[in-house]
């Protein structure tokens, strides 16, 4: 069995909402899809995205460099595929482009994979739950006043969501905490309760904030410092109680490795959208020989399954990025996510509402 055909798409779609954290604005979310084919009519779909910058750069390199490694080979081969798509385009990157581009491929080969055996995904790779617990970060954007956010994550709790998080970075230390403290009194001492930095503190002004929040029984602080600062956030987690999260900017498990063996942070959030399921499923595992969690960054459709899959995972995150754009949004029942049963992920565009925000498609063909 062979793969002939692979059709890609560049899709620039808007946010549901406004959305701002301490380094950026979410204009447009770019979607870069891969759909595969065989030669005996199975599919599988799979993709990426980026946050408003390198939407086309990343169909071009997808097109141009990963396409042609994976026309003609077996589905089947995943891990053989994937070490071909590492080892062929190390040379100009192993984070980044490289990496969003075959994780677009990775998925789609697991999802015809197990659509070929019959199986949702999360049974077809094990299935360690049969649903998942969700918390929500889409009540707590930067750009929202301290009375929004807490109304809203007021809303959350008795919707049944068993975590909130809130974005962090203002200028004012003080600010940070009043809004964060506002939260914690309105969803009371049962709800966890995370905040988010994006990144924008040093070790030093992160040490001084998480003494702030110290008080405020905090379930985890994400990314406070630069994701390349091995370093400062082993500083910060020798200063602080609060455990740290970090993971969503970084794209293999040896970056994982880094933070695990420095005990840097103790919660992993690794994004399928840029390791792939294959590298995803190895940073879990290497997560969990460590005695500690995995608790991944958006791609809720997706994760739903891996989190299910394994037993070290936490949690789900809620944000309604392609909710608007898919056949069957993701089924929430009293805050948990519940796995499609459907063979394979279960995930399917709606073109009729997804195909108006096309800027590019391209289809390619194995030459026997």
């Amino acid at each position: 069995m062979k793969i002939n055909r692979i059709d890609t798409a560049y899709y620039r779609l808007p946010p549901h909402r406004r959305i701002l954290d301490a380094i950026q604005e979410v204009e447009f979310l770019d979607v870069i899809a891969a759909r595969l084919y065989t030669e005996n009519g199975e599919e599988g779909l799979g993709y990426t995205y980026t946050i408003g910058r390198g939407g086309k750069a990343t169909k071009v390199l997808l097109d141009t460099e990963i396409v042609p490694l994976i026309l003609g080979e077996d589905p089947l081969d995943i891990e053989r595929l994937w070490e071909k798509m590492w080892w062929g385009l190390h040379w100009i990157g192993r984070h980044g482009l490289t990496l969003l581009c075959s994780s677009a491929i990775d998925i789609a080969l697991w999802d015809l994979k197990a659509k070929m055996s019959g199986l949702p995904l999360y049974k077809f790779l094990g299935a360690a739950r049969s649903k998942a617990p969700m918390y929500n970060t889409d009540c707590g954007w930067l750009n929202h006043s301290k009375n929004e956010i807490v109304e809203e994550a007021s809303r959350c709790v008795d919707q049944g969501f068993t975590g909130i998080k809130v974005k962090v970075g203002k200028e004012q230390r003080s600010e940070d905490f009043t809004r964060v403290e506002a939260v914690r009194k309105a969803i009371g001492d049962e709800v966890k309760l995370m905040v988010d930095a994006n990144l924008c503190w040093t070790a030093a002004e992160s040490i001084a904030r998480c003494k702030l929040f110290e008080d405020l029984d905090l379930f985890w602080v994400e990314e406070p410092i630069e994701a390349d600062d091995v370093l400062g956030h082993e500083k910060l987690s020798e200063h602080t109680s609060i455990p740290i999260a970090v993971g969503e900017n970084l794209f293999n498990r040896h970056a994982f490795k880094e933070y695990l063996t420095r005990r840097a942070a103790s919660i992993m959030q690794p994004d399928v959208a840029r390791v792939g399921i294959t590298e995803w499923l190895r940073i879990a595992d290497l997560t969990h020989s460590f005695n500690s969690s995995v608790s991944p960054h958006l791609m809720m459709e997706l994760h739903v399954h891996l989190v299910c899959a394994v037993p070290n995972a936490l949690f789900v995150e809620y944000v309604p990025l392609l909710d608007r754009f898919v056949q069957h949004p993701l089924r929430i029942e009293e805050g948990y996510a519940i796995p499609s049963e459907q063979p394979g992920h279960g995930i399917v565009f709606d073109e009729e509402k997804i195909g108006p925000y096309c800027l590019e498609k391209s289809s390619w063909k194995w030459n026997k």
